[in-house]
Parts: C-alpha cells; structure tokens; sequence
C-alpha cells in the first residue's frame, strides 16, 4: 500500500498544472452552490458570497492540503532549495563564476589523472572474457649488473613453458611490430599484432566478416599468409566494402583477409591498435634474419609476450610457482645450449603472473609511475581549491549572518539553513564537475597524444567509469567546502548581537579558521613547486646529457625489401649502392651502413677473453656492425686509440673498438688497446681492440651497464643491416624528405625508405620526465595562481571588515606605512608559516620521489629558496592591492558607515 501512495503521489506531481485547474473548478462549483443556496434564504448577493465563504472555510488551506498529496514532500523541499541556491548564485556572478571556474580546473585536473592513470594500469580491455582469471607472464632474474624484470621472452621457451606447467587452461603468444602496410603510394607503417591462433580465444568477440584464423595456419617453421583487419582500418581504408579474399602486403607478407575484427577490439593495446593480426609464426617465418630462421629451436631472439588463463581453482601465487618451475626447466635447457648464460645459482630465476596492463605489472615503467605521481598531484591542487572555495563560502556566510539571523528569528529551522548551504555548495561543485569534465576530455587527448605517444582517446562524457569518478570527487568536494559554511550557518545563537554586528559580527568566529585555510592553500602550493621545480631540471638534466653521440642532425634510413627476393648477390649491391648513393647527396654531410640504432633495436653476443671464465657474468655486452664513417656520423668521440676505417674489410686482421666502460670492466687497471676478444664462439678468430670510444646510451637513460662493442660490418656479416645513420645539413625533417626522395629511386621493386631523425627517437625514450615536468608545472602553476587569487580575496574582505579599526587606526595618528605594514605583513605571517609546512612536507617526501627523478637531488637546498622567495613575492603582489586600498581610504566615511 505505502509503495503505490507513493507511486500515486509520483503520477499525479507530474500533472499538477491539470489537477491544480480540476481543483479549483471544483472550488468554484462548490461555492457556486453555497451562494445560491444563501440567496434562497432571501439574503442579498453579497451577503450570499460571505455566508458561502464561511461556509466553505479556509480555501487556502484546504488547497495546500490537495496539492500535498500531489507531490513528494522531500523532493519538492530540495528543487525549492535549489531554485533558491540558483537565485542567490545568479545574484553574485563574480562569485559564482570564480568558484565554478575554481573547482572546475581543481577536479578536472583528478579527472584528467584518472583517465590516465586507469587507461595505463587498470581499465579492463574490451571483450577479454574472465579478465581476474587472464594475467601476463613475466620474468624476473639477478643479471650481472642487478635484478632484471622483463615482459618478453623467446618462442622457444614459450613452447617449454605450455609443455611444462599445469596451473593454466590456455596460452598465447603475442608481439606487436610496426611493419609497412599497404602498396605503392599508400603505403604506410602501421602497428600490426603477431598473435598465436589461440590468441582470440581469450576473448568474447566474434568477427563481423570471415574468421579469425585457426591452428591449422599458425605453424612452425612458418604460418599461413592470412589477416585478420581491425574494424577502424576497414572502414578507414575499404569503406565497409566486401574485403573477404582480397590480399594485403604487410611487411614482406602478401597477406589474404580472412575476417574483420569487431568495433572496438584491439586485442591488449588500447593505447595504440593495431591495424591487422597475422599469425605469429607467419611474422617470425618471414622476418628473414638469422635469430628468425631458429627461432623455434634457439634460445637467441626475445620478442614474444605470453598471455595465460589461469585455472580459477589456482591462486596467483601458486600458478606464479607453476610458472617459475617452468622456467628454470627451460633455463636449464638454453644452459645445455649456450655457456655464456648465468647458471641457476648465478641467475635465480623466477616467473611472476601479473597484471595484463604493462603499468600494472611487478616492475612498471618510469612512465606509469610518474602518472600515478601527477595524479597524487592532482589531488593536492583539489585540495588547493577546496580550501580556496572554502575560504570564499565562509566569507560569503559571514557576509550573510545578518540574513541569516533575520531567517532564524522569522521562525526559519537550523536544520533548514544548514540543507541550503549544503545543497548550494553541492550545486557549485555539479557546475565544477560539468567544466572539469569538459576540461579533462581537452587536456586528456592532448596528454595522450603528446606525452604518451597513445593515438585512442576516450569519449569523457560516455565513459561510465570516468563520468562515476568525477560524481564521486564531486560529492567529496561539495562535503568539503559545505563544511564551513554549514558550520557558522548553524552557529548564529546570539541572534540580537548579530543582527546589530552586520559583517563585522562574525569576523572573529572567521578570522582564524581563513587564516589556517590560507596557510594550507601556502603549505600545498610549495610542495607543488618543490615537485615541478624538481621535475624541471631533472628534464633539463635528461636533455642536457652527454648521450655519446650527437643526435640533432642524425636521421636513421630504414631499408624494407618487400616482394623481391634478397639474398647476398642482391643484398651487399643494394647495401652499397645507396651508401654510395647518400654519400653524394649535398644534404648527406657522412653516413654509415648499420645493423641497429640507439633507442630502436639493440643486438648482443658471447664474448671470449683471455683470463675471463665468464665474460657473460659482468652484465651484458650489445655491439654495433657498421661502416667506416659510422663514429663521424653519429659524433662519437674516440678517446684512445683508432676508429675501424676502409681498410678493415674482409680479408684483414680483424678488429673492434670497444666503450670505455666496457674496456674497464673486462681490463681494469691495463691498457685495452691490442688485447684479443672472440665473438659469438671461442673458437672464431681473435679480433684485436684497436680503439676506445666514449660511453654511448643505447637502450635506458637510467642504469645499466655501458658495455657496447663496434665491428667493421664487412668483417662481421655481409648480410646484416636494414639500414643507415646519415648526417645532413640544415633541418633533418626537410633534408631527410629530400634524402628519402632521392634514394627512393634506386629500391628495387615495391621496397621503400623510411625516414625518421634520431632527435625524435631520443625524444620518446624522455617521455616520462618531461610527462612529469609538464604536468607537475602545469598543476603547480595552477595551484599557485588559485592560492594568490584565494590569497588576495581573504585579504580583501580582511581589509573590508576590518574597515572601522582600521580608520580609529588613522584617527588616531597612525600613518600610510603604518597601515601598509600591518596589512601586507599579516599576509607574510601566513604565507611564512604556510611555506615552512610545505618545505618540510616537500623534505619528507623527497625519498619517494628521488626514483623518478635523473641526476637531481629531491631535497636540492637552491630549488627550496627559490620556492621560498617564489610565494613570498606572490603574496607581496597579492597583498599589495588590498594594503594600498586600506592606507588610502578616508576614515571618516568608514567610521560615519559604521
């Protein structure tokens, strides 16, 4: 019964307007009747109406008591408080806008950080089925130069780890390349996924057209040429079209498609989707290099990532054990094929089966940890705000403790005020979450796009998850800066002293309270300019670095041979001809032939030295095959000794130039020139080391060993190589086109030439300081501009109300500096003790931001008084206005206003 009043009730305040009119016809029919039955008594028309509303009664009442019975109470009581909040807010747009404004860039800010925080480490991909159950395995071992985490592994060691455990019910194999796609002149790189066939098994989705490919066409020592095509790339690139059987060269695979994934399926990278899926054993069958043709029976090419299903009968822990058992199964099989392996004393390997998301796994990257850093960032410029809104609430309530005082003493309920100034600051804080949202679609693709390197974006507004979160930091906020402004709202007991007080009866309950606001907003807003000041020069730090060679000029050439057979006949003339070919182009200054490039892809190898047992065991040493010119080139210095030249060819003595680093780990205290190292076997001939260049960072900016080697590339593969380092003159993005151009026109058939300046390279391996110093200025110069301006306003309203002391002040004597004084020296009391509390916060925590930052201290003593001298001149500037204001103003106005 209670549930269909109240469904009654729900109806009928939906046709009010109709049951309102239906009322009072029947009113007026009832009165109507009352009249004439008065006048049928001989009374005359007047008398007659007085008698029928006496009759009648109090129409009024009985109206409101109708009209409740058409409406929820409770729903009515709050849009009558809303529409009453919205009257006030529109009365005071300056304040409206500033608080809205306010919150809006506070709880954008958290906003933005979540979306990105939650697409790199915890937003469940799209149509993975089971997703508790579903995990990435990765591998964990003590290298030679400390603990090593990594994600991927050999195919060879994926078929020993689905031969030996038993904690799972499926396993995929997985890698991600960027490959040519397409023919002629639309083609383009593009990121193509590599997957097993049981790959999209661990998914609940079903291809628009055709299939996905099966077991029968992923198979060694070569798979089947099929495709599968992202939904995006065929509409993008077919127009929807019937595409089932056509063929599409990806990489150096004419590729038949097969089947178009769903919309929306991007397999494991939602950041950057993949355009198709081939089966992975097709990529690795047709990649064409030597670790390509072993690589289902070598140890020697890691570029495979295994996705698994854990038995829901398992624990993480114990599948974890499972899978560590496994592995060192299959160490011991890759030791009984290679002596340069740690052994499993030495190594101590284990398997960890962690998160999907590469953020969220055991090790994450610099890159996700410095985002969940800006997040907490984020979350202190929310706090910035909040205190700042706070501030202006209470100074607005106690603006309005005479109002308030005159609706208490009218009959208004405590309980009442204190709904409406909740419901008004829950109101701000709704317009606040409304602009954040907007602000954080704006600021989250361009952090997507910019500083991670991403390319999908995600709709704001129709993303549940994101919208849920910003509802949740809106209700936090609205029940922070509510809180104030409740609290004095429920406080006016003496309500004779405040309706006489006006604004200055509230001003000690206040003064206090804004004065310990105005401290925190100090305190929080440092700690913010500690971080970004610190952020700031560990980029510059990063950008500054001797990296061992000069990369502003460089470009890398990438070769991609595509449907011509290459083999040593046809490979060397080619290698040569271009090499010649961009030797004589007036934009080329030197170039060089190489087999890799910093930041891009790095080879490894066995070494042998005299009185070494294990070479292996002092970390691991990458080498270089390149050209002559390859040290000119790339403008690495040869500290000692000789870079190789034309003559060491094939034929000759064989020789290497070695790092410094590596020349003083493997010869420590002797000179390394002349000494014999064996490559690969102990058994190939003695290369001597003839030359000692620089230390050059090839892989990771942070940590690890310099231990790098270079070989003549004629000496060492006549084969091997893809590409070239070229130095131009001028700016390498337009000389690169026109070298690009030119040596376009000596590729054979459909192989082309890309072009990519090293510059970029090195800029993406410094994503991650300059996320952190972008975004930790952007907030911190945020939270600064919010405290000045929430500094500035107290201080206003200080000097409004402190109007009448301050003019006996001047009536009795005291002069313009005296007043200047007193004011902007209160500022600098509070901006003091505020910036103190922030020094020793942004001092407590250095150690947890010491990891992420390069080359710089977290508790730099120049960053603190920088920081220091940096508030206290904005809360000189902030108080100055305000001073000036109070020294000029003329006490008789203030005291005849009082």
């Amino acid at each position: 019964m209670i549930m269909r009043e109240w469904l009654m009730r729900l109806l009928d305040r939906g046709r009010r307007a109709q049951l309102d009119a239906e009322l009072a016809e029947e009113l007026q029919f009832h009165r109507e009747q009352l009249e004439r039955d008065a006048a049928a008594t001989g009374l005359d028309a007047q008398a007659a109406r007085h008698a029928a509303s006496r009759q009648l009664g109090n129409v009024t009442r009985a109206r409101e008591d109708a009209r409740a019975r058409w409406s929820i109470p409770i729903v009515d009581a709050v849009l009558r408080d809303l529409h009453y909040a919205w009257r006030g807010l529109r009365r005071s747009p300056g304040f409206t806008l500033t608080v809205i404004v306010t919150l809006g860039l506070g709880i954008g800010a958290n906003v933005t950080m979540f979306s990105v925080v939650d697409r790199l480490m915890y937003r469940p991909l799209a149509y993975l089925r089971d997703p508790a159950t579903v995990h990435r395995v990765y591998w964990q071992w003590q290298g030679a130069s400390g603990p090593r985490t990594s994600n991927s592994t050999t195919y060879r060691r994926f078929l020993d780890f689905q031969a030996s455990t038993k904690s799972f019910t499926a396993f995929a194999g997985f890698s991600e390349r960027d490959l040519a796609v397409g023919e002629g002149d639309r083609v383009r790189e593009r990121r193509i996924a590599a997957v097993s066939a049981t790959y999209f098994g661990f998914f609940d989705a079903q291809p628009v057209r055709g299939r996905f490919f099966n077991a029968d066409e992923d198979v060694v020592p070569r798979g089947a040429d099929v495709t599968v095509l992202s939904y995006d790339f065929w509409q993008s690139e077919y127009g929807g079209a019937d595409v089932l059987g056509q063929s599409l060269q990806i990489g150096e695979v004419r590729a038949r498609i097969i089947g178009v994934a769903p919309r929306g399926f991007a397999g494991v990278n939602d950041a950057t989707p993949p355009v198709a899926w081939i089966p992975i054993t097709t990529f690795a069958g047709s990649a064409g290099t030597d670790d390509a043709r072993t690589y289902h029976t070598a140890y020697a090419w890691s570029w495979l990532h295994i996705l698994v299903r854990r038995n829901a009968s398992v624990s993480t822990e114990m599948a974890s054990a499972d899978a560590s058992r496994a592995l060192q199964d299959s160490w011991r099989s890759e030791l009984a094929t290679s002596s340069s392996v740690l052994t499993l004393d030495a190594a101590r390997p284990h398997a960890v089966v962690g998160a999907v998301r590469l953020g969220a796994g055991p090790e994450p990257a610099l890159e996700s940890r410095t985002a969940v850093w800006v997040s907490i960032v984020a979350g202190v410029v929310l706090l910035i705000a909040c205190a700042n809104v706070a501030n202006l609430m209470l100074a607005r309530a106690l603006r309005r403790r005479r109002e308030t005082a005159v609706r208490l003493a009218l009959g208004a309920g405590r309980h009442h005020l204190l709904l409406q100034a909740a419901i008004e600051c829950t109101l701000l804080a709704m317009l606040g979450g409304a602009l954040a949202l907007l602000i954080a679609q704006w600021i989250g693709t361009i952090i997507q796009h910019t500083l991670l390197g991403g390319t999908a974006s995600t709709n704001l507004f129709t993303d549940w998850r994101t919208v849920l979160v910003t509802l949740g930091i809106v209700f936090i906020t609205a029940m922070l800066i509510a809180l104030l402004p409740t609290m004095f709202a429920g406080r006016a007991r003496d309500l004779a002293s405040a309706l006489r007080g006006g604004v200055r009866g509230g001003a000690r309950d206040g003064a206090r309270i804004r004065a310990a606001l105005l401290v925190v907003q100090a305190s929080l807003s440092v700690v913010l300019l500690v971080g970004a000041a610190l952020f700031v020069r560990s980029l510059r730090a990063v950008q500054d670095m001797r990296l061992g060679y000069d990369a502003e000029q460089v470009v890398l050439v990438s070769r991609v041979i595509r449907g011509i057979p290459m083999d040593e006949t046809t490979q060397v003339p080619l290698r040569r001809l271009l090499l010649e070919t961009a030797q004589t182009l007036p934009d080329v200054e030197t170039a060089a032939w190489v087999n890799s490039a910093p930041f891009v892809s790095t080879s490894s190898s066995s070494l042998y030295v005299s009185g070494i047992d294990s070479v292996g065991q002092l970390g691991t040493f990458t080498f270089q095959a390149a050209s002559p010119d390859y040290f000119r080139t790339m403008g690495t210095r040869i500290v000692q000794g000789r870079a190789f030249s034309a003559e060491d060819r094939l034929g000759t003595p064989e020789v290497m130039v070695v790092s410094a680093s590596m020349a003083r780990a493997l010869w420590p205290g002797r000179d390394a020139i002349g000494q014999c190292v064996r490559v690969r076997l102990p058994t190939e001939p003695c290369r001597q080391v003839v030359g000692i260049a620089e230390d050059m960072v090839q892989n990771d900016l942070v940590g690890g060993t310099r231990y790098h080697f270079y070989m003549p590339i004629e000496q060492y593969t006549r084969t091997w190589g893809n590409g070239m380092l070229l130095r131009l003159r001028g700016d390498p993005v337009v000389a690169g086109e026109r070298v690009r151009a030119a040596l376009q026109r000596v590729m054979p058939g459909a192989s082309y030439l890309n072009v990519r300046p090293l510059r970029e390279i090195v800029s993406d391996a410094q994503r991650s300081w300059r996320l952190g110093a972008t975004m930790f200025t952007a907030f911190g110069l945020l939270a600064l501009v919010v405290a000045a301006v929430g500094l500035y306003g107290v201080i206003a309203y200080s000097v409004t109300e402190r109007a009448h002391e301050l003019s006996v002040r001047v009536a009795l004597g005291a002069q313009r500096r005296d007043i200047l004084r007193l004011v902007v020296g209160q500022t600098v009391r509070y901006t003091l003790i505020g910036t103190s509390v922030g020094l020793l916060v942004a001092a407590w925590s250095g150690h947890w931001l010491q990891p992420l930052l390069f080359q710089q201290s977290a508790r730099d003593p120049g960053v603190f008084v920088a920081i220091a001298l940096l508030m206290t001149t904005v809360a000189l500037v902030a108080s100055l206005t305000p001073a000036l204001r109070a020294s000029r103003s003329d006490p008789a106005v203030a005291l005849r206003a009082e």
